[in-house]
């Protein structure tokens, strides 16, 4: 046993999600509970998707802390109260923030928690190790050599990017995904280019939308399999599924049924766009069709079968899901917003988050072979003969298969969830002496 410092909670990811859990802590008191780990160099929530005029499609006062604690000194409203803007935003009578002036209220919280967290630090393996006792630990390893211990990790990374088969092997300066946007297309601020826009999501719109405000893009093509990009599903009845009681009404039902729900659902946050942006692009496309240009140009019911490289750009060859028939597609840039991987047993889908392989062999696993998350957001390690008492791994916004649609990424659960994650921990023997000395 080494005499590194050993967390009761060990935050892996500074996002909304772990933030939403270390304000939550604090309220209890305990904000010295969790400590946290994160890759970027400081906070950051969707750098690269603060694009003019996109906005959070949140309702606001679902922040880190309102649901949970009006009075709490880290809402929404604080922020702005803080700022001295609060007037001039009610004036705007806007029904969602801006994208960034959200990620300003995100990055606002994140600094009061600044000494909680080892910024540029990834987490790059997960294991167990014996404590003096006999129990176990997480051992979380980093890229830089660093080491943590801990007796319970509170994930809370965000999902990996939906890559398509096709382009999996030609990812790169020319071809990358949304995640990416802002800072690749730097590269080609001083070339004229033409972009290909793979997929019909909400970032696939405004991804548009940005290019075509681009006095260097030259030719903007977008290609989804669907007619077109679909309007939102947001009716208060749908938009049920953001709710806490939906989660316990969605949670112990069997797998197939909740693949049933999912998919009958999937409207309200997939493969579908704000009428805002719907109402902007064909106001665009009505203007170019007026004038004869073609800088922008739809492919529906397309699919890529065949991306490669060609001469100085790109070529796609775009089958119609349809008819079967097949075109050529030459592009400088392809950016694929195509969304990200699920945690679950559906096809493309990831067994469990990269960085549970090194305990693989503990998890205990549903028919579909996807890890059993309890009501919680925990998955609790199969014991071994002598294990004083299970360790746990909380799932922090990456449960969507076990507990509905609320956990795919959207802010409207944070604080109710963090409220059930720091629930769980509490409820646990985290009081353990430490062992003397520090954390590398």
């Amino acid at each position: 046993m080494t005499t590194h410092e050993i967390h009761p909670v060990l935050g892996v990811g500074f996002g909304p999600a772990n933030l939403s859990l270390a304000v939550a802590l604090e309220e209890r008191g305990r904000a010295g509970l969790a400590h946290f780990i994160e890759r970027a160099p400081e906070f950051q929530w969707q750098q690269e998707q603060l694009l003019p005029g996109a906005d959070i499609q949140n309702n606001p006062f679902r922040d880190l802390a309102m649901q949970r604690n009006p009075d709490s000194p880290h809402t929404f409203v604080k922020y702005l109260a803080a700022r001295g803007d609060l007037t001039d935003y009610l004036h705007l009578n806007a029904k969602f923030p801006l994208r960034r002036e959200y990620s300003g209220y995100l990055a606002w919280v994140a600094e009061a928690f600044r000494d909680q967290v080892d910024y540029g630090r990834s987490a790059v393996h997960l294991s167990l190790v014996e404590d003096d006792d006999g129990s176990e630990l997480f051992c979380v390893d980093t890229d830089d050599g660093g080491r943590y211990l801990c007796r319970s990790v509170s994930v809370g990374t965000g999902r990996s990017p939906r890559i398509p088969y096709v382009f999996q092997k030609g990812l790169g300066e020319s071809v990358f995904h949304s995640t990416q946007y802002l800072s690749s297309m730097e590269r080609f601020k001083d070339k004229a280019i033409r972009v290909a826009v793979v997929g019909a999501s909400q970032s696939a719109i405004e991804i548009i939308l940005d290019l075509l405000g681009r006095p260097n893009v030259r030719q903007v093509t977008a290609v989804h399999r669907s007619i077109g990009f679909r309007l939102k599903d947001t009716s208060p009845y749908s938009r049920q599924v953001f709710l806490p009681q939906f989660v316990d009404y969605f949670h112990p039902l069997p797998s197939a049924k909740k693949r049933r729900l999912r998919d009958e659902l999937r409207s309200i946050n997939y493969a579908a766009c704000d009428q805002d942006v719907i109402d902007r692009l064909v106001g665009v496309q009505r203007e170019y069709d007026l004038t004869g240009s073609d800088r922008l140009v739809m492919q529906p019911f397309q699919e890529a079968v065949i991306s490669r490289p060609h001469g100085q750009g790109h070529r796609m060859v775009l089958r119609d899901i349809n008819h079967l028939t097949e075109e050529t597609l030459d592009t400088d840039v392809v950016i694929l917003a195509t969304g990200f991987r699920d945690f679950g047993g559906e096809p493309g889908d990831e067994p469990y988050h990269p960085l549970l392989e090194g305990i693989a062999h503990r998890l205990p696993l549903d028919e579909d072979g996807a890890p059993v998350v309890a009501r919680d957001y925990s998955i609790e390690l199969k014991t071994e003969a002598g294990t004083p008492r299970p360790l746990k791994v909380y799932l922090n916004g990456l449960c969507e298969a076990s507990h509905g649609m609320g956990d795919a990424g959207a802010l409207a659960m944070l604080s109710v969830r963090a409220t059930d994650i720091v629930d769980s921990i509490l409820s646990h023997d985290h009081e353990k002496p430490l062992a003397a000395g520090i954390a590398p």
